[in-house]
């Protein structure tokens, strides 16, 4: 096992969980390397990710990876960057329509052409990763709601949380359909996710 992370409302609660945590550990002989360990912060890197105050925050060491990646000369190197890019998907609205003259260049029929459009998207996907995105962490007892829409093109969805709006978003999701065949058209009302 490599992290745990102990939430707590308060500095009691953290410690009172920490001793139910080190007690387990030694019940079941697991070893604790107290040298790498980190108590009663308020703020943490974990997963690339930086979680502050209900907040959740993309590190700025990941995203830096993305902002410094040099523009895509092969179909592998498109697929690294939408890989790390599709990380922090859930940051940007809109990501899978951003995202699409990238993605279409992953077909097997396609071949490899690195245009404008494409160098627009991978403009504006490093651009969107630079700016400072902030996401609420989901909490039991606040309401929330999730907004959705959708087209013959796709879908999407935006789960919100805090009841004052102050950081209303959880999570972005976009996804889009491949576009039917003319012969397959059907009344968006009857589409299928």
């Amino acid at each position: 096992m490599n992290d745990i992370v102990i939430l707590a409302k308060n500095e009691s609660e953290a410690i009172d969980r920490l001793k139910k945590v080190l007690k387990v550990s030694s019940d079941y002989g697991l070893e604790i390397n107290f040298g790498k360990c980190q108590f009663l912060h308020r703020k943490i890197e974990f997963l690339g990710h930086i979680i502050e105050n209900n907040k959740l925050f993309p590190s700025p060491f990941k995203t830096k990876s993305v902002v410094h990646y040099p523009e895509p000369k092969t179909t592998k190197e498109v697929q690294r960057f939408l890989g790390l890019t599709g990380y922090f998907r859930k940051f940007i609205p809109a990501y899978s329509v951003i995202a699409k003259s990238l993605s279409d260049l992953l077909r097997k029929d396609t071949p490899f052409n690195f245009d404008v459009k494409q160098k627009a998207s991978f403009d504006e996907l490093k651009r969107l990763l630079y700016q400072k995105h902030v996401l609420g962490l989901y909490r039991q007892n606040f309401e929330t709601e999730i907004h959705t829409d959708a087209s013959i093109d796709g879908l999407a969805a935006v789960y919100y949380k805090d009841p004052l709006m102050i950081i209303p978003y959880i999570l972005y999701i976009t996804c889009l359909e491949k576009r039917p065949k003319p012969r397959e058209n059907i009344p968006a009302t009857n589409s299928k996710f």
